[in-house]
This record gives structure tokens, sequence and C-alpha cells, in this order.
């Protein structure tokens, strides 16, 4: 890839050179001048990903992966399939490195090297199977005019042979096991061909009274009639019951047929888990989902991330399953570094039912995975399928973990939710929407219509205590702001409604927004540690529908 952009440079620099004495400032070039440019650039690219498909991968990716490449028609459609192509086959996901890329263009490269005869070497047939099937186990090489002692499964007697190979695979998946694979020069230019059967190789095939096997020697049989069985039809009589073979010699002709079909098949993708990922830019407008994150922290060097599905049921098949309507969805996500190495990934099983959510309970609609991570930045990829409907959809998404927090008071990014309740004596801080003592759901894109409750909830770290009483003292103000105006709240101070928990304190509440014309609005939360003489504020925006 960075070759051919680099072809493109030396292309553009070529085409540059044939407007001498022309501007080169594009704002000053002719609508001609960069209509050429422009259309060289897209012959360019065209050009690349042509190759790509057509020769770089030809023999690894299947036809339903090339008919989907070829429906792709911008430039970050393709680029974006090759990406996923080559990740969906990585061996090793949580390396930077992809093994399998890596090891494919080295068998290309060896296949030019070693295999080039009046055509690239990964045209020939033993560049086809070395890209495919890698080197082989071992090999024997034969000279031009050796003398060959046919085994008694090739009929006996001994003849002379064309220079051939014999390559030999312990296991080949999809193939099989003890694969041996001929390649004879029958044209003595060294451009060897794949052999469908034994007797390629022998140069004597044609010539009367020459090369014969021990049937034929004894009489029982004549070189023509050897030479007129190579038919499906007389396989079974052919040598005096000695069935034609290929590679194992222990097939007939139709099993060895099947053999040499799979012999030159793609290789089989064995890497399941990352399969889904092929389909994220190929469908990403099929169903439309949001995501959001909100960050807490467990330690001082490591930060709980509350990741939040929310489905839009419309854009979902249902089901009637006894009174309820139900829809399946298989839900994955997958956090890695900037230089894609995965630290976390999850699968889930949702179901969506409609008109069964419970009074103060989740939204059927909604889904939660709480992710822990070291202070870093992230990409979080979503993928989310329909089961029934067969649609996916995906998104990505930044995830930036500050680092070591101080010693002075901190308060979290605040979370605006749909709803906020007391957690259940079994609920734990591991299990979804469960912060400190609270159920927290979050709000999806902190929107609330006016009338309905809109839910808050923040933690403050590293409050100081009293030396004498050992108890903190905290002032806590929430403020609303309107074009930077405070607009009055029934709540002011909240420190009555901050909780301990652990090290750390807690406020989760709700609070009308009937008060609230439509518009956007900034709640502000500061909390003064009185005993330290030290604030710390968090501010999150929101929006009031009418």
């Amino acid at each position: 890839m960075h070759l051919s952009k680099c072809l493109f440079g030396v292309l553009v620099l070529v085409v540059a050179s044939a407007f001498q004495g022309q501007p080169t400032n594009p704002q000053a070039q002719t609508p001609e001048q960069r209509k050429a440019l422009e259309r060289m650039k897209q012959e360019e690219q065209v050009d690349y990903y042509k190759k790509w498909l057509d020769e770089d991968v030809v023999y690894i990716i299947s036809d339903e992966e090339r008919a989907v490449f070829r429906s792709l028609t911008t430039a970050d459609e393709r680029e974006s399939f090759i990406e996923q192509f080559w990740q969906r086959r990585d061996p090793d996901p949580d390396t930077a490195e992809n093994e399998f890329r890596e090891e494919h263009y080295r068998r290309i490269a060896y296949a030019n090297d070693s295999f080039s005869v009046g055509l690239p070497g990964w045209k020939s047939d033993r560049g086809r199977i070395y890209i495919i099937n890698g080197k082989p186990d071992s090999t024997e090489t034969h000279g031009q005019g050796e003398t060959y002692y046919r085994p008694m499964s090739e009929g006996g007697g001994n003849t002379t042979t064309y220079a051939w190979e014999l390559w030999y695979y312990r296991h080949l998946d999809g193939v099989g096991d003890g694969i041996e694979i001929e390649f004879v020069d029958k044209t003595m230019t060294g451009h060897y061909t794949l052999a469908w059967d034994e007797m390629d190789k022998d140069a004597m095939l044609w010539v009367p009274g020459l090369g014969l096997t021990e049937s034929e020697r004894l009489g029982g049989y004549s070189k023509a009639e050897r030479i007129g069985t190579r038919t499906m039809a007389n396989e079974a009589t052919r040598r005096g019951g000695n069935p034609l073979k290929i590679f194992t010699r222990k097939d007939d002709l139709f099993g060895r047929l099947q053999r040499y079909a799979a012999l030159q098949s793609p290789p089989t993708i064995k890497f399941k888990d990352l399969e889904g990922l092929v389909n994220i830019n190929l469908y990403y407008n099929q169903l439309p989902f949001s995501v959001r994150h909100d960050l807490v922290r467990i330690t001082p060097t490591s930060y709980l991330v509350p990741v939040t599905f929310f489905f839009n049921t419309s854009e979902f098949s249902f089901k009637q399953a006894g009174s309820v309507s139900q829809a399946t969805l298989n839900v994955y996500g997958r956090v890695e570094t900037m230089t894609k190495q995965k630290v976390y990934s999850f699968d889930d099983v949702v179901h969506l039912t409609l008109g069964q959510d419970k009074q103060g309970g989740p939204p059927s609609s909604v889904f939660q995975r709480n992710i822990p991570l070291e202070p870093g930045r992230y990409k979080l990829i979503a993928i989310v399928k329909d089961v029934t409907g067969g649609k996916i959809g995906t998104l990505e998404r930044g995830i930036v973990i500050p680092g070591k927090s101080g010693s002075e008071i901190e308060v979290s990014p605040i979370i605006l939710a749909d709803q906020v309740q007391p957690a259940k004596t079994e609920e734990f801080i591991n299990d979804p929407f469960i912060l400190s003592a609270v159920k927290v759901y979050p709000s999806a894109q902190n929107r609330f219509k006016r009338g309905k409750p809109l839910g808050f909830y923040f933690e403050v770290y590293n409050v100081m205590a009293d030396q004498q009483t050992l108890q903190p003292s905290l002032s806590v103000r929430l403020q609303i702001l309107k074009d930077g105006v405070e607009v009055p709240t029934p709540f002011g101070e909240l420190s009555k409604i901050v909780h301990p928990f652990a090290d750390r304190f807690y406020a989760g509440s709700m609070m009308n927004t009937e008060p609230l014309p439509p518009g956007r609005y900034s709640l502000v939360i500061a909390v003064t540690d009185q005993i330290a003489q030290s604030t710390a504020k968090q501010t999150v925006n929101f929006e009031v529908l009418g």
C-alpha cells in the first residue's frame, strides 16, 4: 500500500512536469489541469485496488469477499474492507503485527524469486500452491532424462522422465494428511505445471516400446491401452486394476480431483471471533444504534468504564414469543490501543421485548457492560447483529483514561441519567448499571423531555477528614446555567445527599425539569473540602425538549 502511494506521488510529479510553465498552485491551475490530475489520481486508485484483488490476494480471498469488494464504490470503503480482511485472518489480534499478512507477502516474494520463468512466480502452479499452503515439509527434485523406477501403484517398470518435483505436506487443513503434489516441466523450459496424474512426468509415454509398465512388458496390456484409459470411465480397469494415483496415492480419480480443487481453494479462516469485524464497514448503516461510555475511578491508577448500548426498537425484527414480541441481538465489543493491541473484549446476547419494561427497571432497549481500563488512549469497536433480520451495525468511539490522580479533592465526570434509584441488597458494584449503592441508567444523548425527571450521579475522591473527629466536611453546590446565567433550582446545597462508599463519596438523585423552558443548559457541580480548603468542579451539558 505504501509503495503504491509512493508510486502515485511519482506519477503526480510526472504529470506536473507535463504542465511546465503552467501555475503549480492548485487554485491557479486551469479547470482542465485540475480535471486531468484528479482523473489520474482516480485511475491510480483503481489500478491499486485492482492489483490488490487480482494479484495480492487472488488465491486467498473467498468468492463472497470478492463479490462484496467489487460492489464497494469509494476508496474509504475499500480501505476499510482491506483492513478488516487482514484483521479477520490475524492469528494473534493482541499483537501489533499481523503474522498472517506478513507471511502471505513473504510467500509472494519467495514465489517471485524462485518460480519466475517467463511469467511472475506468483502466477505459476508452484507459486500458487506455495502461496496458499506454504513451504512443503519435504521436496524431491528430479532432472531431465533421469531413469524413474515406478512403484507398483503406478504399474512398476522403469522409464525416463521430464524434470519434475515432488512436494510433500504432512497435513493441510481442508485437504488431508500425507499430501503429495507433483510438478512437471513438460516443455523443458523450466516452467513446471501441476501434474494431473503420474504419467505427466513420463517422457516415454508416447514413444512405442519404451518406458513400459510391468503389465505392458509382460504382454497383459499395451501402452496404447494405457494412454487411452485416461478417463474416469476406465479408471478402475487401468493397468490391471491399479488405479491412477496423483497425490496421496490412496484416492480414485474423483477423490484426486477433489483434492486438486481443495489445494487451490482459499484457506479456511480459523479466527471466527473477529469475523464480524469484516462487516463493519460493509453494513455500517444497516442497523443504527448508539453507545456512550462514562468514567468511574476504581483506584488512583485504574478506572471502571461503563459502556452503555442504546437500541432503537423500530430498527429490529421482532418475533412473537408467547404473549410478547421479542428481538434477539448479538452484541460484540472490543477495546484496543492505538497500535491495535486488544486489551478487552466481550460478547453477549441481548433480548429486546416490546411493552414489557417494568416500573423502576431498566428499559429493554438498553444494555451495559463495565470495562476496567488503565490510563491511556483507546478505541472502542462496537458491533450489533439482529439475529432474526440479519442486519449488522457498528461504530467506533475513542476513550481517554486520565493519568494518575493527585492528592487533592476530585470530582468524577457527571453522569446524566434517565433513572437513578437505590440498588438492591443482592446487587454489586460489578453488575450492570450499579454505581456505589445506586442504580444509574445513563441518558443516551443527555436530552430530556420537559416535565420528565433528570437524573445525575457523581463521585468525590481524596476527601480529607478532620484529625480530631475523623469526619469530613464537604460543601456541595449544584448550579443550572443557561447562556451563562444561573437558573434557580430547589437543590442548591447538596451535602445532605452525598454519602460515603468505600474510599469515596457519591451522590445520585433526580430533579424535575418542569421549571426549565426548552433549550440548552449546563449542570455544574462544585465540591469544596472545607478541611483542606480546596475545591473541585465538573460541568456537563444537556438539553430540555419541549
